[in-house]
């Protein structure tokens, strides 16, 4: 498992959209699915920043890990931020008109629908979401 820490600060989004982005081609997944999980991690991490660390009054780190296994690509963000279980975020409302909803709201929304499992954890060591990628291309590589 690879793994990268970086600081609970906006300017650690690209340093972990780029190591996201090195394992998915580590992987073997296509330019779709690599855009897929490179944007549920990159907005679950800006999440975690501006409203686990920044708007809480927290500071702390983030670790970002991988894992291919069973056909699978697997990231783990883990952090000790406010806790929060993304899952338990409001679906947008897409039927209101633009000009009604409110400005952002569509990141979790966006980041859960780009996985194809994804689970959540806190324990006493902080926040643990854990994405899963299916790798279609897997069996071909084996």
């Amino acid at each position: 498992m690879k793994a990268l820490r970086v600081q609970g600060t906006l300017q650690a989004i690209e340093p972990v959209v780029q190591f996201v982005i090195q394992a998915a081609e580590e992987a073997g997944l296509d330019d779709r699915d690599t855009f897929r999980i490179r944007l549920a991690v990159d907005e679950l991490t800006t999440n975690i920043i501006m409203h686990g660390y920044m708007e809480a009054g927290r500071t702390g780190d983030i670790v970002v890990s991988s894992k291919v296994a069973d056909g699978q690509l697997v990231i783990y963000l883990e952090d000790n931020g406010l806790a929060h279980d993304p899952r338990n975020t409001p679906p947008p409302n897409l039927d209101a008109p633009l000009e009604e909803r409110p400005l952002g709201g569509l990141g979790i929304y966006l980041a859960l629908w780009a996985v194809d499992q994804f689970h959540y954890e806190h324990d006493h060591t902080g926040n643990r979401s854990v994405l899963v990628l299916e790798r279609p291309c897997a069996s071909a590589n084996n």
